[in-house]
């Protein structure tokens, strides 16, 4: 691990040997959601003028839920599109994650998406960059701005930024407060157990819990946060990934193996169990808890960037 640390960002080790206690599943509904709701809570009037009225604009989207309407539920819309909906319009799997080589010390720019060529990484300039084109319908943009705050969700969950024989923990049980597996823990099971909205949150639920962690985060964090590019947030998750107290993998030889004895999951070989138990969820909800709300704040700056002219961050 402290070679793993070595190959880090100053700022990335410093978060990982603390524990990532500053202020603070991807993520299951909830936590797509309250990452958008804190973006809304960070948005200027005319971003947030903009974001309401484009969400009108595209049928398909408006269509699947009568909620996807607001912010927070159209951020939802990747993980259950329309039935039939057409390529743009559909779940895009391979956009939601990046999957990185076992040897990978640490993320850097040069990483690219790692073992694809592409995922979340190159799929959040690309949404941006459709809501600064000339001539992008109103649809479109109403579309981009859906996944872009479905993207930002999926590259701060750490669990997606890992690795392909795995599929980023779904193939690690669990056991305990947790019964699924080590991804739907982090995605759903950790931050409906901590944070007591408990599974379906009302509206007003999640909006209160996203006011109460928006307000939280300083204007020094805030500073640090945009300060950084969309590979460097998947820097940041994988660091998390790695940690040895995550139990994700074992650090032997420079890799980070899926257990001591094996390299990778292959088909047929049996699968791992760990433990959650509240130790564990004592370590992991602040961290959690720190990626929602920094995803929030990225994302309204992304969107304050694209929709408000006089926006200057």
């Amino acid at each position: 691990m402290i070679k793993l640390l070595r190959c880090l960002p100053p700022l990335l080790a410093v978060l990982i040997l603390s524990g990532w206690s500053a202020p603070a599943a991807a993520w299951g509904d909830t936590g797509h959601r309250l990452v958008c709701e804190i973006a809304l809570r960070n948005l200027t009037p005319a971003a947030s003028a903009e974001v309401a009225r484009l969400l009108q604009a595209n049928a398909t989207i408006r269509g699947a839920n009568s909620r996807n309407l607001q912010y927070g539920w159209a951020c939802t819309y990747p993980d259950h599109p329309a039935d039939g909906a057409p390529p743009a319009l559909a779940r895009r799997s391979p956009l939601h994650f990046a999957n990185y080589p076992r040897t990978l010390l640490a993320v850097t720019a040069s990483s690219g998406c790692g073992v694809a060529s592409q995922c979340v990484v190159t799929a959040i300039p690309g949404e941006i960059a459709v809501l600064g084109r000339a001539g992008a319908s109103d649809a479109d943009r109403a579309a981009a701005i859906v996944y872009l705050g479905h993207w930002l969700g999926d590259i701060h969950q750490p669990l997606h930024s890992s690795y392909e024989d795995d599929r980023g923990g779904n193939d690690i049980n669990v056991s305990g407060l947790c019964t699924s597996n080590l991804h739907s823990a982090w995605d759903t099971c950790i931050l409906q157990n901590r944070s007591q909205l408990g599974a379906g949150p009302s509206v007003d639920a999640v909006r209160a819990l996203a006011a109460t962690w928006s307000e939280a985060a300083s204007d020094v964090d805030r500073a640090l946060w945009l300060s950084s590019l969309p590979w460097q947030w998947s820097a940041e998750s994988y660091a998390v990934t790695v940690r040895p107290e995550i139990g994700y993998c074992t650090i032997v030889e420079q890799a980070c193996r899926y257990s001591a004895a094996q390299l990778v999951l292959a088909q047929g070989q049996p699968k791992r169990s760990l433990p959650i138990d509240a130790a564990y969820m004592d370590r992991a909800f602040p961290i959690i808890r720190q990626r929602i709300v920094m995803g929030g704040i990225r994302l309204a700056h992304r969107l304050n960037l694209a929709l408000d002219p006089a926006y200057r961050g």
